[in-house]
């Protein structure tokens, strides 16, 4: 069996050290909030190389407390792409902003382009989504933002550790837009035993506005509230456990790296696969590594499923398709996102997979293409 992900094997690797920082919570009490939570906070925006960094409840209700910190006029637009998880969407709707919804380039990312047509005189925001672990085109959104005074929200679950150059200086996924938010959903390349997400930015004082919210809105006493806001807390043992992972990520992502890297020499001569484009190795961690068979999907799925290979969509409908959106005002027709949304499909992808793992999904892929393309 080629797994697409595999969380037993990675917990056993690191056995030791993570039953013992659970161990360290357990033993102190320290279950909301206290030391645990904010080492991790602090070793967290170090990473990043951002001043703040604050553990909340999950990577949507990041999004949405980093939207209603920001002070956007109520009602206001908020750009995103049509190829993502709805969460990204949830923390527009949940802020109380109108989503405006545009397409994906071929990276399947956010298309700049899209994003500029997209502008009118009641946007407020840009919320880029890193997908699948790749940057997106930050140099051409910064100079859009810039140009018409736009916010610009980094939603950075697919991408903790991926890099670019802004200007000659190396900037990190979370660290370039006004704020950047991250999920630590079990599947993510940096994940928790559990929910769990974060929020980062510079400033200070979007930073203690996004803490009272995630905190019932609390001010400087625990009983007197200055807003309307969310119990949303990373926990002492998610914190703890993240801690241990903070430690391995850097090679995990390595391993992602190579696995891509493997993946476009052995399918790279199959003109019926499209494969995700490389780009530079540190724009990218491969949280997934997502394909494209037109018209075959489906059929390509269940044959490799037959060969005990694991495989997955992501996703199989672009956010103007799904039933929770029909009331949504419908600007631009998406249809990167609409068609692709049919043909793509997620290979195993981790730090589980050897090469040979690599080798035998890519023969199969090759077996289905010679005898049903």
């Amino acid at each position: 069996m080629v797994k697409f992900l595999d969380l037993q094997a990675q917990y056993q690797s690191i056995k030791t050290e993570i039953d013992r920082a659970v161990l360290r919570v357990l033993e102190s009490g320290a279950f909301v909030g206290g030391e645990f939570v904010e080492s991790f906070e602090e070793e967290f925006a170090s990473r990043l190389r951002v001043k703040y960094a604050l553990g909340v409840a999950n990577g949507t209700e990041a999004i949405e407390i980093a939207l209603r910190g920001l002070h956007l006029p109520k009602e206001s637009e908020v750009i995103l792409p049509a190829n993502t998880f709805f969460g990204s969407l949830e923390g527009v709707i949940n802020a109380g902003l109108k989503p405006v919804i545009v397409d994906c380039g071929e990276d399947y990312c956010i298309n700049p382009n899209a994003i500029e047509e997209a502008i009118t005189p009641y946007t407020s925001a840009i919320l880029v989504v890193h997908l699948y672990g790749r940057m997106c085109d930050m140099p051409r959104i910064l100079e859009i933002a810039k140009k018409h005074n736009l916010k610009i929200i980094e939603d950075c679950a697919q991408s903790f550790g991926a890099k670019m150059k802004i200007n000659g200086v190396e900037k990190m996924a979370g660290s370039i837009g006004d704020v950047g938010c991250f999920s630590f959903y079990p599947g993510k390349n940096l994940g928790a035993y559990g929910d769990g997400g974060a929020i980062s930015t510079d400033n200070q004082d979007l930073y203690e506005k996004c803490l009272s919210l995630a905190n019932h809105g609390r001010g400087e006493h625990k009983y007197a509230h200055r807003y309307f806001g969310r119990n949303s807390r990373l926990d002492g043992l998610q914190s703890a456990i993240l801690s241990v992972k903070l430690g391995y990520i850097d090679q995990w992502n390595e391993i992602r790296k190579d696995n891509a890297e493997f993946y476009a020499s052995f399918l790279g001569e199959i003109p019926e696969v499209v494969l995700p484009k490389m780009g530079e190795r540190d724009e990218n961690v491969w949280h997934l590594y997502v394909v494209r068979i037109e018209n075959k999907r489906d059929e390509a799925m269940k044959f490799l499923q037959t060969q005990q290979i694991q495989v997955g969509i992501h996703y199989p409908f672009s956010l103007l398709e799904l039933e929770a959106c029909r009331g949504l005002e419908v600007r631009f027709p998406c249809l990167n996102a609409l068609k692709w949304s049919k043909d793509i499909f997620s290979l195993p992808m981790g730090e589980h997979l050897q090469k040979e793992d690599i080798q035998k999904v890519a023969k199969n892929i090759s077996d289905f293409v010679r005898c049903f393309c």
